[in-house]
């Protein structure tokens, strides 16, 4: 095709093209003159339906209440609609939350100790779950992130699945022939006459003699049996390999209203747990969501060995520290970035116990005694006449005064005790110097009288001193030889004996590594006395750091030379037939007069702080109707430290009646001298 031709298209496109736009333009302008035309002769907003609404006007209210529910269903209809996007803002975040517990548990799981330590704490922090979401997380943990949770401050039971089969409930039946067959079988692995006795007493129908035990006490007896055995050696582990784990956990169930059966029992896992490889087999029975949730329960009495057991079982915190059966870990109850600085150490008396021996004295005691006078009292005695420290004489002077006032508005036949205010003190006695804790004026704090502890150390001294480490040491003592007392332990309940098992018990808890204060009730004293000169001559480092690490101890009525008690009639002792723990207390006896000296030359040597409380009331024995002063003022009296005369009787001389009083705030500042400073 020629050049020519191309243009004459070229040019025949663009001429149609403009008579086509100019044809349209002229037809859109015409449409728009009509339409303007005919609005000027013709009303068109009478057809436009938009613009102009009939209304029809109805009186009769039902109408009216018919009208107003519409309204309101549709501006909650609205509402609804301005909101929707929340629910799925909500099913985003829960999304985003899982994902992250998914990730805090793989972390506990796989990464170092510091990384899991970090994982549990944050996975405790997660409380906006929904329970299924507690229970996914519970499926997805390995035992020692549990344990971990367990131990933290707070945690959701959530967390922890039910122990296998906890909704079934066998027979009483059942599980005492299940007791039978563990019991019968321990005795097997290894002879014990205990269990022995036992079996042939509730168990008549396998055994020839008649039963002496009712059916209903078989099971709380046979759960005693075996807590009993499980204290002793390693016999713990026999327990766990006969498959006695299960069966602990159905008697939980069956006993799970019945407090006192119930504390046997989380003792009984405690000691369980003082063996070595135990963690699996706790998570496996579901035995760490039961120790998880006894842990939290008000009565310390479940609380406390709940923490022992759980601090036995946790791999990431300190798994080189074993608290055995005659140990309870008072303070820290759980998990704490900060190490202790300082232990404190608090061992009982005879017939005492960590629940008995420390708990704050009966509002019954805390209020100024009035007592009928005795012949030999005086209402003006000289008090402190031996005292350098002005400001203690300047104490006790107060003191001497306010009960000679007091005693001449009663009259000559009676006289004040005050319960906690010291009577005397040696040189050496200093403050703390308030009135708080005896004299009536001053009134206790209203949340002491609020509140009533079964165990001050555990209560008190973490909220007044922090990086502390307190344990209780626990053991079994009698004064007669009648009580039962098992064959096995019947040879070591001596002095000697005793002070070398809690020496093992104690390092094995870590104790000898910080700085140690000591704080002991009546034979209790004896045994520290024991093992620190032990310790001082052991050629084992750990023992000999309970020696030279000790900068404290603090004495409640300890016999240093020997007590009365076994000096009674002759009649009373053959009615009475004292144990061996008794025989070794009695006065002037050459075994503790040697101890004693061994002690005082370590106390100078190793420059170890004493302070010492005595009682000045008798006590009362119900069982034999005597008023006996357990130790005398003498024997009380170290002769070494501070020494305070306290109104009070053996078993009350360790129960302070506040936060306040004397007896407490003198240890509180003895802690708090050797409480290392934060760096």
């Amino acid at each position: 095709m020629s050049m020519i031709n191309i243009k004459l298209l070229s040019l025949l496109r663009i001429t149609g093209s403009f008579i086509f736009i100019s044809g349209g333009g002229w037809f859109v302008y015409q449409t728009y003159k009509t339409k303007y035309m005919l609005g000027q002769t013709v009303k068109t907003d009478v057809i436009d339906h938009r613009k102009k609404a009939d209304y029809i006007y109805i009186n009769d209210p039902q109408f009216q209440l018919l009208y107003e529910k519409k309204r309101a269903y549709d501006q909650e209809r609205s509402t609804k609609q301005k909101l929707s996007w929340f629910p799925s803002f909500l099913k985003f975040w829960r999304s985003l939350e899982q994902s992250y517990s998914w990730q805090l548990i793989a972390m506990a799981q796989t990464g170092d100790r510091n990384d899991r330590l970090k994982a549990v704490q944050l996975l405790a922090k997660l409380k906006s779950m929904k329970d299924w979401d507690y229970q996914h997380v519970a499926q997805m943990c390995d035992a020692r992130t549990a344990v971990g949770l367990a131990r933290t401050e707070g945690i959701d039971l959530r967390f922890f699945l039910k122990p296998p089969y906890w909704h079934l409930s066998p027979t009483k039946e059942a599980l005492m022939g299940n007791m039978y067959s563990l019991l019968h079988s321990l005795n097997d692995v290894k002879k014990h006459p205990c269990i022995t006795f036992f079996l042939t007493k509730a168990f008549p129908k396998i055994q020839v003699p008649q039963a002496r035990i009712r059916k209903d006490d078989i099971l709380p007896l046979s759960i005693e049996s075996l807590l009993h055995h499980s204290s002793i050696e390693d016999n713990a582990k026999d327990i766990v390999s006969l498959g006695g784990l299960p069966l602990i956990v159905n008697l939980c169930r069956h006993f799970e209203d019945d407090t006192d059966v119930t504390i046997k029992l989380v003792n009984l896992l405690a000691n369980i747990s003082v063996q070595d490889g135990m963690l699996h087999h706790f998570f496996v029975t579901g035995c760490i969501g039961l120790l998880a949730q006894w842990k939290q329960h008000p009565d310390i009495r479940l609380s406390v060995p709940a923490t022992r057991a759980l601090a036995n079982l946790d791999m990431d915190d300190t798994p080189e520290i074993k608290f055995s059966s005659h140990l309870h870990l008072l303070h820290p109850t759980m998990r704490h970035v900060d190490l202790p600085k300082l232990d404190v150490v608090f061992i009982h008396g005879l017939l005492g116990g960590v629940f008995f021996t420390w708990r704050q004295r009966g509002h019954e005691h805390t209020s100024p005694s009035i007592l009928q006078k005795s012949s030999s009292s005086k209402g003006g005695r000289d008090i402190g006449c031996n005292i350098s420290d002005e400001r203690m004489k300047e104490y006790l002077g107060d003191v001497t005064e306010f009960k000679q006032d007091e005693w001449d508005m009663l009259g000559s036949d009676f006289e004040v005790v005050l319960s906690d205010c010291p009577e005397n003190a040696n040189v050496e006695g200093k403050g703390p110097y308030s009135y708080s804790g005896c004299h009536p004026s001053v009134r206790q704090s209203l949340e002491d009288r609020k509140t009533f502890s079964m165990c001050w150390p555990h209560d008190w001294l973490p909220q007044d001193c922090h990086h502390l480490r307190i344990i209780g040491v626990n053991y079994d003592s009698n004064l007669s030889m009648w009580t039962n007392i098992c064959p096995v332990e019947s040879i070591t309940r001596n002095l000697e004996y005793r002070s070398k098992e809690l020496m093992k018990k104690l390092t094995q808890a870590g104790l000898g590594s910080r700085p140690i204060v000591w704080v002991a009730h009546s034979m209790g004293g004896l045994l520290v006395k024991s093992m620190l000169t032990k310790a001082s001559k052991d050629g084992d480092e750990q023992m000999r750091g309970l020696c030279d690490n000790t900068k404290a101890v603090v004495f409640y009525s300890v016999p240093h030379r020997g007590s009365p008690l076994v000096y009674l009639t002759q009649v009373a002792q053959l009615l009475w037939w004292p144990s061996v723990e008794v025989r070794e207390l009695r006065e002037n006896y050459p075994a503790l007069l040697c101890l004693h000296t061994e002690f005082l030359n370590l106390v100078e040597k190793a420059n170890i702080e004493v302070i010492s409380f005595a009682e000045t009331k008798p006590t009362h024995i119900s069982s034999l109707h005597l008023q006996l002063k357990f130790v005398p003022t003498e024997s009380a009296n170290p002769g070494v430290g501070e020494f305070f005369e306290i109104p009070q009787d053996h078993f009350h001389i360790c129960k302070p009646n506040s936060r306040q009083s004397f007896l407490y705030q003198k240890l509180l500042h003895l802690i708090q001298k050797y409480l290392p400073a934060d760096e």
